[in-house]
């Protein structure tokens, strides 16, 4: 199976407190990122307050203090798509 690394950002006390039970528990930060987030795609999981989710955004990743994370997104891969169409028609000499 293919894998895909990637970077989280979480609030220190909490990467902390996670580890330290992870190393209890005799396993991986990243084991257990992959069996939540299993759960979550076989919506097995459910996140039920995402005003909470963007707090701990903010709080993991100061950037997001002042604006609204999904907007922020929505709005960053919307000029991706643009820029990815012009380079596009750029290629095709449209």
């Amino acid at each position: 199976m293919l894998e895909k690394k990637t970077t989280l950002r979480l609030p220190a006390d909490l990467w902390r407190e996670a580890r330290a039970k992870a190393t209890i528990e005799g396993t991986s930060l990243s084991e257990v990122m992959r069996h939540l987030l299993d759960l979550w795609v076989k919506g097995e999981v459910e996140i039920k307050d995402r005003e909470e989710l963007k707090v701990l955004a903010r709080e993991a990743f100061g950037m997001w203090a002042d604006r609204d994370p999904d907007e922020f997104l929505m709005r960053s891969r919307a000029g991706l798509m643009e820029r990815d169409k012009e380079v596009e028609d750029a290629r095709l000499a449209v």
